[in-house]
């Protein structure tokens, strides 16, 4: 009998959790893409939280399998949440500081040196 081969990479499983909050976050804002225009209250046109959530099941999927593409994203998607929250803080007022905790959690385990080998170590071609 022949054993089962391992996985090519091996994901700490923090990554793993990161791309189950994803996979989440995606399937309400698609709930939300349905619901919302249905109870009539229509702040943000639907296709912005489809698309949204579009999004983060697209790169929930990358983390999962390890993608490269769904590293840069889940740090350039920081980036860019952690400056529409200081500009929310500073235009509107409002409390962000629970919010860019959060973000800043994010980026500093992606960049931990273990799961940033796991997404940038070449990938072994296969037969």
């Amino acid at each position: 009998m022949s054993q089962p081969t391992a996985p090519d990479r091996k994901l700490p499983r923090g990554v793993y959790a990161l791309a189950v909050l994803m996979f989440l976050a995606g399937g309400a804002l698609l709930l939300a893409s349905v619901a919302l225009p249905v109870l009539g209250s229509a702040a943000v046109p639907w296709y912005i939280y489809l698309l949204y959530g579009g999004y983060f099941l697209v790169v929930g999927y990358g983390l999962w399998s390890g993608r490269r593409w769904a590293y840069v994203a889940t740090l350039l998607m920081c980036a860019v949440l952690m400056f529409y929250q200081f500009q929310s803080a500073l235009v509107l007022g409002r409390n962000a500081l629970l919010q860019v905790l959060l973000l800043v959690a994010v980026a500093v385990y992606m960049l931990q040196p273990a799961v940033r080998a796991a997404f940038l170590r070449p990938s072994t071609p296969e037969s």
